[in-house]
């Protein structure tokens, strides 16, 4: 694996100075795109690992906007809806308080303007955490004891050692264990687990830049900055696993309570993951029927149908290398996938 990610990084750096992904991207490549970003956090290094790699330094991200201004346009996010654009969109997932404490104030550095999905449940403080981040915190605390997970059934103990990698791959175990089973309630079963080793339902208190949420105050601030605001559901779920009620609930409440909280209309959708994996064409349907205009995913390319409604978004990796950041943007890196 070492070599191949040695030969595809050494195509991309080759192709890059050689002018190739620039000749690519004038000819046939991305003409439009939107981008994903999470977290931009105020440390000098990533942990080693990152579970949900949605994780990025703040001097990354800086130098990552300095790339994209750059090579490419980046378009003011008010011109979303407009198909003729031609341009890049930047996008920003879940609304934490790095949002607003770290990652806005260097886009308004770069005079740069973006698109923040929110899940109002998760402001109002109904639920502690997103059900993945929280696994995690949960996991991450037990480090050093027996726990039981619903992984053998609650029958055997588990035993959490020092070692990160043992706590990204047992957190990747339980989301592969929940999409397996197509679990509808997640912070039900969330609240099974703590219930099963005696542990409160409640915040883990930890990094708040990181797992803590902006608040109403926050969010409407970043409208007067030029920013917009999308919904993301109710409280993260995956769509794909809920009943038709369950659907409605997620996305028709989520845009009410952020049209009264910010008396502005919200017509976007980003889904939560956004993957084939969770969502089909009755999720897409139940977004139409929700009264959503625009939605995006988190794909490159897809097989659904209603164009406007599952627009492909990209991330970065957490790098800064311009060869390897031009090969995304242009589509080059993919063009032999």
């Amino acid at each position: 694996m070492a070599f191949k990610h040695f030969v595809r990084d050494s195509w991309l750096t080759a192709s890059y100075y050689t002018g190739l992904s620039q000749l690519y991207h004038a000819l046939i490549g991305r003409k439009q795109g939107v981008v994903s970003y999470h977290n931009v956090l105020p440390i000098s290094t990533l942990p080693p690992f990152d579970t949900y790699n949605v994780d990025v330094t703040a001097a990354v991200f800086d130098k990552q906007l300095t790339f994209l201004k750059k090579h490419f346009r980046v378009l003011p996010i008010q011109e979303l809806e407009n198909p003729q654009a031609q341009g890049l969109f930047l996008t920003v997932d879940d609304g934490m308080l790095n949002n607003y404490e770290i990652l806005a104030p260097i886009l308004e550095k770069h005079q740069l303007s973006a698109l923040f999905a929110i899940c109002p449940a998760m402001i109002d403080g109904e639920l502690p955490h997103i059900w993945r981040d929280h696994l995690f915190l949960l996991l991450q605390q037990a480090q050093g004891q027996d726990f039981f997970l619903p992984l053998n059934q609650y029958q055997q103990p588990f035993y959490m050692t020092q070692d990160l990698r043992n706590l990204n791959n047992l957190t990747r175990e339980l989301k592969k264990y929940i999409y397996q089973h197509q679990i509808e309630d997640i912070y039900g079963l969330v609240r099974e687990i703590c219930g099963k080793n005696g542990w409160g339902y409640t915040q883990v208190m930890h990094d708040p830049l990181r797992y803590q949420f902006m608040n109403w105050g926050q969010i409407r601030d970043l409208t007067k900055r030029g920013h917009r605001i999308a919904s993301h559901t109710m409280t993260h779920r995956v769509l794909k696993f809920l009943s038709e009620e369950q659907k409605r609930y997620e996305l028709v409440e989520s845009k009410k309570r952020l049209e009264k909280q910010l008396n502005a209309s919200v017509d976007i959708l980003v889904y939560p993951y956004g993957s084939m994996a969770e969502i089909d064409d009755a999720t897409v349907s139940a977004v139409k029927e929700a009264g959503y205009q625009t939605a995006l995913m988190n794909v490159q390319h897809h097989s659904l149908s209603t164009p406007h409604l599952t627009l492909p978004r990209f991330a970065f990796p957490p790098i800064a290398d311009a060869p390897h950041l031009h090969a995304i943007v242009s589509g080059y890196k993919f063009l032999f996938r």
